[in-house]
Order: structure tokens, then sequence, then C-alpha cells
């Protein structure tokens, strides 16, 4: 089924996988400057591999290299995972090289994702109080700067430095870290839980017990004395486990992957809601995470304890307003980001050709509507979102339908965010992801469901870019939902 298909949030799939293999994000409270000092160097090169598995299949593979140089370490990652999502197979291969010095804190960086023919590329160099940035997509480069307060660190190069540390076990560290693929800062906080021994093949190997905390989901290491993964966990299903390097890259022949990631996250629904675009009113209990995390009342949304009413928006036409919009409290919504370039030439003469000249906001939001629905194919897509990738390749699930949508209102003068969360569809709901336009009022848009205003199962729980919508990990394999009332 062809909507079907282009639900579900695969970015956010794969990054949950990218946990497992070390690149993680956070957003907690800014920690006090590190102060401690290695107090064991690396002198020799670590090499490691592992298998990556999802609930028992393996999926994947993982290998990391970290060589001593004078005045610091090199490191390299390697990952490929071959996915299923809604049918569809998937292979992603993302490579990390990396320089940190002496006590492990970025000097420089070089990310590169490639899924099928989407690629991605991020670079970044630290000088004192700054990380100069360059993104390039679609062959074209973009570039930021991001202040610093202190050097950050990368995941890969965070637990090495923790084994050479004397840490109190017990205790909660924080870390400042950062993530090169959202291009955001954040922080991870690491516990000593203690020394055990864990069984690796038919060997029972000594081995510290790592706990990293964030977003209330906990992932568990089993390191050895020197820094090496022996195996990693998430509460998902996903882990990480040392094996050979022949025998980590060692995959079914099959193209097949046994669990569709989608499918698996979806949530079953206690009651079949027919004809979801008829209803102007759905009243849920939500349980199975903490509500307070979440900005859920608000707009077309109200939250009264547990229980979440969402009702239609029903926007008169004669409300609208014109465009492009200067009220500068929105222009946070019509800036240019590394993700939605809306000022870039092309974008630009795309969002003149749709629009023609129409100055009513709705009208226009409806014509780039109209355009991303009819032009982008409805696909599963395994990339970071950017516009000018999905309109390389004219393709992808509900975030790159988002995201080219986004962009092009921005370029048009019509204040555009995403909205991420779930969409009932077919006896389940699904993560997902949509816009919102402002038109006098922030109104729902789905571009790649054909929807204004959007239906009443769209359920947001939080709003912005690939950084922000990490958050919805916490959700995926907790959340549950009792429909109470749909009219």
């Amino acid at each position: 089924m062809l909507v079907k298909r282009s639900i579900g949030v695969a970015i956010v799939l794969f990054w949950c996988l990218m946990n497992v293999l070390l690149i993680k994000r956070q957003h907690w409270a800014a920690p006090p400057p590190i102060t401690l000092r290695s107090t064991e160097k690396i002198t020799d090169r670590i090499e490691e591999s592992w298998g990556v598995f999802y609930r028992g299949d393996k999926i994947g593979y993982a290998s990391q290299i970290i060589d001593p140089k004078p005045q610091g370490y090199r490191i390299r990652d390697q990952s490929v995972l071959r996915l299923q999502l809604l049918g569809t197979t998937q292979t992603a291969t993302t490579q990390l090289e990396t320089e940190v010095d002496q006590e492990w804190t970025l000097q420089n960086f070089n990310f590169d994702l490639q899924s099928n023919d989407v690629r991605f590329k991020a670079r970044g160099q630290v000088t004192p109080g700054k990380l100069s940035l360059e993104v390039e997509s679609a062959g074209h480069t973009t570039k930021k700067e991001i202040a610093l307060k202190q050097r950050p660190y990368l995941l890969a190069a965070l637990k090495p430095y923790v084994i050479t540390q004397q840490l109190e076990p017990g205790k909660q560290h924080y870390f400042s870290t950062f993530d090169p693929a959202t291009l955001s800062q954040q922080v991870t906080a690491v516990t000593i839980e203690g020394r055990e021994r864990l069984r690796i093949g038919t060997q029972l190997e000594p081995v510290i017990r790592i706990r990293q905390q964030f977003k209330g989901i906990s992932v568990v290491s089993w390191v050895d004395g020197s820094g090496r993964t022996l195996k990693e966990e998430t509460p998902s299903g996903l882990s990480l486990i040392r094996q050979s390097p022949e025998e980590a890259r060692r995959l079914s022949d099959s193209r097949s992957v046994p669990l569709d990631l989608i499918a698996q996250a979806s949530i079953p629904s206690d009651v079949s809601i027919s004809n979801p675009l008829q209803k102007h009113f759905l009243k849920l209990k939500l349980s199975g995470f903490d509500l307070s995390k979440f900005p859920l009342h608000g707009g077309r949304q109200q939250l009264n304890g547990d229980r979440l009413a969402i009702s239609r928006e029903e926007f008169n036409p004669i409300r609208s307003i014109a465009i492009p919009v200067q009220d500068r409290r929105l222009s946070p919504f019509l800036q240019a980001t590394p993700f939605v370039q809306s000022d870039h030439p092309s974008i630009r003469a795309l969002a003149q050709q749709i629009t023609a000249g129409e100055k009513d906001a709705r009208q226009a939001a409806l014509r780039i509507k109209d355009w991303v629905f009819k032009e982008i194919a409805k696909e599963p897509t395994v990339s970071i979102p950017n516009a000018l990738e999905v309109l390389r390749t004219k393709r992808g699930d509900c975030n790159e339908h988002t995201v080219l949508f986004n962009a092009l209102a921005r370029s048009a003068g019509i204040p555009a965010k995403t909205a991420v969360g779930i969409v009932y569809l077919d006896g389940a709901f699904y993560y997902h992801a949509w816009s919102e336009v402002w038109l006098g009022e922030w109104i729902s848009l789905d571009s790649v469901l054909n929807q204004f205003p959007a239906d009443v199962t769209h359920i947001k729980f939080l709003e912005g870019e690939i950084d922000q919508q990490i958050d919805i990990l916490q959700l995926i394999g907790n959340l549950k939902i009792q429909v109470i009332e749909a009219s």
C-alpha cells in the first residue's frame, strides 16, 4: 500500500541503531568542565570489530581502529547496517575519522553516511572557543560555527578516555559530547558500575561494566581494561558483540532482514479508527513513559493528566495572511539551516515556480504541499534528511517530504517547522513526521499523506530538526495508547 509505505520515521530508528554504535546525543544541563587527567597512555594500536544484532538476528557489523600519535590519537570507525523498513531492505554505511588530543577531546573529524544513492558528509575543526563545520550534501556545502565553552568528546573517543581515568565507581560522571551526524552538542552521563566476568563465545573475560544513560534510556557496555568493548546492549534489543573481523563481516547471503524495524516499533491500537479524516475529535490515554518530558499540551492538543485530547483545526481561509511573513518572532522558522536549505538557488527557484506569485499564505502552502505529494516518491529512506538531497533524488519517507516542504515554504516566506510523533493507520500507530505552517496561527499539514489540516490521529510529541527528533527514542518500546473516544 503506497501510503503505508510512506510512514515511519526511518531515520529515528536508524539512529536508535547508531546509539549502539556509540553515536549518541542528549540534552541535559551543561556539566562543569572536566579537569581529570589521563593516568595511562595507550601506546599500541587498538583494533576492534563487532557484529550488530537486533533481537538476536545479525543485521550488520562495525569496527574501530585507534592509533596513537605524538600528541593524541587518531580514531577510525566504520559500520554497515542492513535494515528492513516496511518491506524494503536498505543498506547504510557510516565512516568516521577523528583526531583527538592526549585527553581524548576533539580536534577534528570527517563523517560520511551513505545509503543507496543518498550521501551525507560533515567535517569539523576545533579552534579556541569554536567548532567550525562544513556540511556537504547534493553537491552543496554549508558552513556553520558552534561556540564552545570547553572542548567536546566524540562518543567514539569517550570510553577509551573513561577507562584510563580513576573515576569513582557508582557515581555519574558527565561529559560534553558532539554528534557529527546531527551537528549538535550534548551531554553524556557515564557510570562505572563494577567489575565482573563476561562470556564471549567459549571464553570468560574480566570486564568493567559501564552504563550510559540518556533520555530515559540506559546503554550497558562491557569493556576490558584497555577500553575495548566486548559487548553493548540497549533495552530495545539492539546489541554489539565482539567478533573477529572475518566473523563480524559475515552476513546472511539473503538480502532480507528477519525483522522489520518500523513494524516492530509500531504501537497497536485497542480500537479501530475508521475514516480518520472524517474525525473531528480524538481522546487517548497515554502511558509507559514520563509525560512531563514531552510538550504534549498546546494548540490542537490538550493534556489533562494522562488523557490527551486532539481537535481537528477548523481554519477559516479568511484568516490567512500575506507572504512573505515579516514578524521577527517567527524568524527561526523562516531561516535556512544545514538541513533546510531554503536559501539555496534551486530551492528558491522551485518555490517561486510553484507559488507563481501567490501572496496568500494558505494558498501558497497548499500549492507546495500538492507539488511535494505528487513529485516525491514514497519510499522508506535511511539518511540524514535534508532538502537539497530530497530535491535531487525525489524520493523519501515522511521526514524527506517534510524537510523539502519546509524548505520550499520558508523560501516562499511561510514560517514552517517539523512536528514529530505518531499517526494511525490500519490498526496501529506509527512514528511519523509532518509540518506545521504559520497562517496567522500554527496549522498542521502533512505533505506525505496529502492532508491539510492533518487528521486528529497525528499526535505530536516534539518538534524540530533531527537533533531534536532523536528524543523520540525514549518512547519506542514503551509508549502505550488506549483510545477513549474518536468522533
